[in-house]
């Protein structure tokens, strides 16, 4: 069976929440230094924690998913006591994710699509991306009548368009999205506010790269590189950092339009 990658948003969230676990372990270790060796002692330790668990976070590839008996206990009562649209989005994830049931999710998506929740409608629009189904995935995210006012779904399109070919176009949902979010933000998917403030800043950055890239293939590199470091600079994770290809244009073109 296949294994399905989850999204970078989230990884990158998964490893600052790693970082902190791990700073909070030198904090912790530094304060014992402090009470029972020295202050010297204490911030040298605290110092070198810190860097070896930035360095950790950066060398961090991949986190354990849940066990599946656990996940399901979990899923079961989430499911049974909130069928709101969000948790049922949440609800397909884990099916898609961590079951890699593609086909159960894909149903139960479209069983509540006629709420016209956008996170809802999203999920299952990069489901059917990631299934390979952009055609059937761009109907269903422009039915939605929110279609050009949420920045998920527009940054959704963008996604597809931009793995059909239609770069100019997808420029336009990219750029829209990135200013609808400014504004408004991005539909909460029931996470924590903590959690939510972070995939916030990790979607921004991931629409900014998508958004250079789109420039990249366009030729146009100042716009590229702009974006590029823009989404950057939301990144505290160092090894997310993108910056402009050094390959040819015209085979970059070629290579991305012919996937």
């Amino acid at each position: 069976m296949r294994q399905v990658k989850i999204d970078p948003e989230i990884f990158y969230v998964q490893k600052l929440y790693y970082y902190m676990f791990l700073v909070t372990l030198t904090i912790l270790s530094a304060a014992i230094s402090l009470l029972f060796m020295s202050l010297h002692y204490a911030l040298l330790l605290l110092g070198v924690g810190l860097c070896l668990s930035y360095i950790s976070m950066i060398k961090k590839k991949t986190f354990a998913p849940p066990a599946k008996n656990i996940t399901a206990r979990k899923m079961a009562h989430e499911i049974s006591q909130d069928t709101s649209p969000v948790s049922i989005a949440r609800f397909a994830c884990q099916l898609y994710y961590y079951f890699h049931e593609s086909d159960q999710a894909i149903s139960l998506l479209e069983k509540f699509l006629s709420s016209n929740d956008p996170l809802l409608c999203s999920t299952l629009g990069d489901i059917l991306l990631k299934e390979g189904k952009p055609k059937r995935a761009l109907y269903i995210l422009r039915e939605n009548p929110f279609a050009l006012v949420d920045p998920l779904l527009l940054a959704t399109q963008g996604h597809v368009l931009k793995q059909l070919g239609k770069i100019p176009e997808a420029v336009k949902m990219y750029t829209r999205s990135l200013r609808i979010a400014k504004q408004n933000g991005f539909p909460h998917s029931g996470a924590h506010w903590f959690t939510q403030k972070l995939l916030t800043l990790s979607y921004m950055s991931s629409i900014h790269h998508s958004l250079a890239d789109c420039y990249y293939l366009l030729e146009d590199l100042s716009a590229a590189d702009r974006h590029y470091r823009a989404g950057n600079l939301l990144l505290f994770d160092l090894s997310l950092w993108r910056n402009c290809p050094h390959t040819s244009i015209h085979d970059a073109i070629k290579t991305k339009i012919s996937r």
